[in-house]
This record gives C-alpha cells, structure tokens and sequence, in this order.
C-alpha cells in the first residue's frame, strides 16, 4: 500500500463519522411546501399572487419562488426567490428579485411561523413574517422607515392544486 493510499484511507475513516452525523441530522418540518396562490393588490394594481415553496439543495433549505402578475394582461409585475437555511430554528440565506436586488436575510422557523429580516442600512431594512394555520398561509412585509416598520404588503394564500 503506497503511502498517498494510506492516507486517502486514513482521511475517509476520519471524516466518515462526521458525514454519517450530518446525514442523520433531523430535518426541519416545512409544512408550508408546495404552491400558494391569492388575489393581491400590487401597489394598486389588481394581481395575483404566487408563491411556490420547496425543499433546497440541502435537507435544512427552504426555497421560496414569488411572482406578482397583473389580472389585467397577465403581465409580471414582480419576482423574486428567497433561499432560507433553517438550522435549530436559526434562519440566514438570501433575497433575489426582479428589482436587481440581492439581499442577506436572518430569522426565526419555528412552529409554521417563518419570521425574517432581510437588507442592510445601506439600501433598504424589511420584515417578513410568513403564519402557516388551517385556513392557510399568511404573509404580511414590512418595510423600516424613520417612523418605525411600513406594511407595504399582506396576502391571504390558499394552496393551489399546481
């Protein structure tokens, strides 16, 4: 046995152990899978509201796909996708959207509730608190202002058949 073999071997049983630990790691419970969907006002707009949630690349991820489309002409007025890591109710990952904006975000998971800051002081500070509960999923975002946290948006989603 040459000596890289030996080492190759002595890293594989080293690190198995820790593979095997982070393979058994229980998974956090996301009942809010699956697609959303609800009439919303978009800025005055009359729209629809959609939101797809999946599993991630990583039993502890979250992802979050969002569309807003106008009922007039079916056009997308806004998107954006979220990627949550969930980890003993701790939250951190990322905000993408349409706008051109990627943000950091931080939170909380627990109980079907989903409750996250996202932005930074240079641009823009937001809230997002998403309630899972029998009648079916509510999202409410605020926005932080020098008068305190702005709701600029809340929907009411039942779960579609998509």
């Amino acid at each position: 046995m040459t000596c890289k073999t030996r080492i190759l071997l002595a890293a594989i049983a080293i690190s198995a152990p820790l593979v095997a630990a982070a393979e058994t790691e229980p998974a956090p419970s996301f009942d809010v899978l699956g697609s959303w969907q609800s009439a919303c006002d978009a800025w005055g707009t009359p729209a629809t509201c959609t939101a797809i949630w999946s599993t991630g690349k990583h039993q502890s991820h979250l992802v979050q796909d969002y569309t807003i489309v106008s009922v007039e002409g079916e056009a997308q007025i806004f998107s954006g996708r979220g990627l949550y890591r969930v980890k003993d109710g701790a939250v951190d990952g990322i905000w993408e959207d349409s706008r051109g904006q990627i943000l950091p975000l931080a939170g909380r998971y627990a109980d079907g509730v989903l409750n996250v800051i996202w932005g930074d002081a240079s641009r823009e500070i937001g809230r997002s608190v998403y309630t899972l509960s029998d009648e079916g999923l509510q999202a409410a975002d605020s926005v932080l202002t020098e008068d305190g946290w702005r709701p600029f948006m809340t929907i009411e989603y039942e779960r579609s058949a998509n």
